[in-house]
């Protein structure tokens, strides 16, 4: 059931001519009248009207009119409306909200008015105060627990018409106030929650969903080939190909990721970038700016996946597993990706079972001790070689108890996984990263400065020299003196530092290196932060030397620190 809900006011409301793109309501004191006329023009008839008001604003503008007792209140306004397109209208009686027990029962007033899957039409121009922040939770929580759905919010700006004293003396042929829609703010609400989700675990189920309605309102209005100036605001896109394609993507990696399968991450993900920098291109369109940093962090978080390297989105893909939680597809795919690593050297079948029982049994006997490491065919160093198959060997015992439930002797705990996940690809990182090590520090990179002191001369000099960087990168004035003055006082930092670990996601690269020096639980968190994002964090030495100044009877002592070295963590 389609229903329209609005507030009513104690105000005196002047009369004036509301409009709508084309559509114009004349001569009316309230929005709710010119609204449901203006609507009823655009073909769209509410199944009902329901009315809010407190016992002040039912005596005033319910009832009478408080403008004029010559005109008639908005109860016979809609009276009229109710009869011509026979729309039931209800007054629902309200508190005025005194206190949280009176908030509590306007929640549950509108809560009440609202059935399962019933479509919502919201006007909140006469909401008063903390109204409008009321109604729309209460719209939130139906649209969960109700599956109700909202499809606009309007607002009747009679206030561009400038001050009531001022408006009462144009002619109502000049009261000419717009309506506006904010359905696409609330549009913008959801593609945030439905991409922070993506994120945040890998369900695409809510893009899809808004890829749908996105995509019908577009194909709509494409229909009606209404002009670009009159299209409807609430339109966040504008090519409903980009963003089928754009749904499709995230959907098929989530889908390979979930079911590990490997093979086709490399295409997935391939796909994914190309319509991910298509709708980053649309969302630079000026209405909708505000959704292009949102599509930007979707960007971003798939910037260090590759379109061709299949061990590049093996560790990336991995990576996406441990921060979304899915340890059992972490573990799986890292393994076989490693298992795939040592296949390609040794020229064997990576789609051969046996082939693949070669390796996984190569390992167990160098980790036994039982096998001579072949390390050249692998293009590694010795020791890269029997890292690589001992991680193959330590991966293969932590994915065989997550595989098995823990019903085994010696089941690792539950909150081991994370971090053993974490660990598997940091080493898998700096194994097969290696072969690119002379690569990589041939580029030049950046530092980025985590610490509350300016740099020397000779520091520069020797982060040029020494780390190739060629780039420093220092945080704003307000986040720096946020990293001097940690309070002493938090006994977990992990949300202070959030901050902190969201500008190294933005301003950092693997490869770069942090200098990070500060309160020590600051630093180990953001130096461990640092490792995991293959970043090198550094600190400097110093040399303290004592000068003694002797002036007549009095001695005066100083201390001067000089700059010896920067030094791994």
């Amino acid at each position: 059931m389609l229903k329209f809900i609005s507030l009513l006011g104690t105000n005196r409301y002047i009369p004036c001519n509301y409009y709508f793109g084309e559509h114009k309501a004349n001569d009316c004191c309230y929005i709710q009248e010119a609204l449901i006329q203006i609507l009823a023009k655009n073909d769209i008839v509410p199944d009902k009207i329901t009315i809010y008001t407190t016992e002040d604003a039912y005596n005033k503008n319910w009832i009478v009119n408080a403008y004029s007792d010559t005109r008639p209140g908005l109860n016979e306004e809609l009276a009229d409306i109710s009869k011509k397109f026979h729309i039931p209208v209800e007054n629902v009686m309200i508190p005025e909200g005194h206190n949280e027990e009176e908030l509590w029962e306007i929640f549950n007033a509108i809560l009440n008015q609202l059935e399962k899957e019933d479509e919502i039409i919201l006007d909140i121009t006469h909401s008063f105060r903390y109204l409008p922040m009321l109604t729309f939770i209460v719209i939130n929580y139906v649209r969960i627990v109700k599956n109700c759905s909202l499809k606009a919010i309007y607002y009747g700006a009679f206030d561009v018409l400038g001050y009531v004293h001022e408006v009462e003396k144009l002619h109502i042929q000049e009261r000419n106030a717009p309506i506006f829609d904010l359905t696409s703010f609330i549009n913008l609400f959801d593609w945030t929650i439905a991409i922070d989700r993506y994120l945040a675990t890998g369900d695409a189920s809510l893009v899809k969903d808004l890829t749908i309605l996105e995509t019908k309102k577009i194909n709509e209005k494409i229909g009606r080939k209404v002009s670009e100036s009159n299209l409807d605001k609430s339109i966040l896109f504008r090519d409903p190909n980009a963003l089928r394609d754009l749904s499709k993507s995230m959907n098929n990696f989530s889908n390979a990721v979930a079911t590990c399968r490997g093979p086709n991450l490399t295409v997935a993900i391939s796909s994914l970038k190309e319509s991910i920098h298509t709708v980053v291109e649309n969302a630079a369109h000026e209405r909708i700016k505000p959704l292009s940093p949102i599509m930007e962090m979707v960007k971003k978080r798939f910037d260090n996946f590759s379109t061709t390297d299949d061990y590049t989105n093996v560790i990336e893909t991995a990576k996406w597993c441990h921060e979304n939680r899915m340890y059992q597809q972490g573990f799986t795919i890292l393994q076989e990706g490693l298992i795939n690593y040592v296949c390609e050297k040794w020229n064997l079948d990576k789609l051969d079972k046996n082939d693949r029982s070669k390796v996984t049994s190569y390992a167990c006997d160098v980790e036994k001790k039982n096998a001579e490491i072949d390390h050249e065919i692998l293009d590694l160093s010795k020791q890269d070689a029997k890292e690589l198959f001992t991680l193959i060997y330590n991966i293969s015992n932590i994915r065989n108890d997550i595989n098995h439930a823990g019903w085994r002797k010696d089941a690792a705990r539950q909150n081991t996984f994370s971090d053993n996940l974490k660990n598997f690809i940091h080493r898998a990182e700096s194994i097969l990263y290696s072969e690119s090590n002379d690569d990589k520090q041939s580029k030049d990179k950046q530092l980025l400065l985590i610490f509350s002191h300016e740099l020397t001369e000779g520091q520069k000099k020797e982060a040029i020299e020494r780390f190739n960087v060629s780039k420093f990168i220092k945080p704003d004035i307000e986040l720096l003196d946020k990293w001097a003055n940690i309070p002493p006082h938090i006994e977990d930092l992990s949300q202070y530092l959030e901050d902190f670990k969201r500008w190294i996601d933005e301003k950092g690269q693997p490869g770069d290196y942090a200098l990070i020096q500060g309160d020590f639980g600051a630093t180990v968190s953001i130096v461990d932060y640092c490792i995991s994002k293959d970043i090198t964090p550094i600190y400097a030495t110093t040399e303290r030397n004592v000068v003694e100044e002797k002036t007549g009877e009095t001695i005066k002592i100083s201390r001067e620190f000089k700059h010896v070295m920067f030094r791994k963590y």
